[in-house]
């Protein structure tokens, strides 16, 4: 049986105990923005159900036009659904300790990654979270910059340590106006 046949028995299995009716906005006023790194999933380290927050995952859980993009949506769209009850959101970046994106920066890899891809190296070095701090400092800035997102959004940054399942505070929440 190959890995996706397990996988598709395994929601098959699932299928059968759901019971679904959940609400199309989330429980809580929560976005998520982490790795998609098979070692980091927030519902794991950080308790989540089904319908409880907009989890949003890409590799080295870095701020990009896309994600722009996509908070601006978000908020434009569940604010629309939600009237007076809108109360805004909170966004929390998650990056993680030994994530793949922290090698960007190495000029072998950059050099592979530009031939084959036709990336340019300071794209790439720009990607690289190899400083952890200060990569969720710059997004955080970057969203504060954008003309896509509200600056009613509350960010903040925090950095998920692999081996032992910690969270650890980068930047506190605060509105990015």
């Amino acid at each position: 049986m190959s890995d996706l046949e397990v996988l598709l028995e395994r929601n098959t299995q699932f299928a059968a105990q759901y019971e679904g009716g959940f609400a199309t906005l989330p429980r809580f006023s929560s976005i998520i923005l982490t790795c998609a790194d098979a070692r980091v999933d927030p519902a794991h380290f950080l308790g989540l159900n089904l319908g409880d927050a907009y989890v949003m995952r890409n590799f080295g859980a870095r701020v990009t036009r896309e994600v722009e993009l996509e908070l601006g949506i978000i908020w434009t769209m569940v604010r629309k659904i939600a009237g007076d009850e809108f109360r805004g959101f909170e966004l929390a970046i998650i990056q993680h300790t030994n994530c793949g994106f922290e090698r960007l920066g190495e000029t072998e890899l950059q050099q592979a990654l530009s031939e084959n891809l036709g990336l340019e190296k300071a794209e790439l070095a720009a990607l690289s979270n190899a400083e952890h701090d200060k990569a969720i400092c710059r997004d955080i800035e970057r969203l504060r910059s954008s003309s896509l997102v509200p600056k009613e959004l509350i960010v903040s940054g925090y950095l998920y340590d692999v081996n032992d399942g910690t969270l650890r505070e980068v930047a506190a929440p605060e509105a990015l106006r």
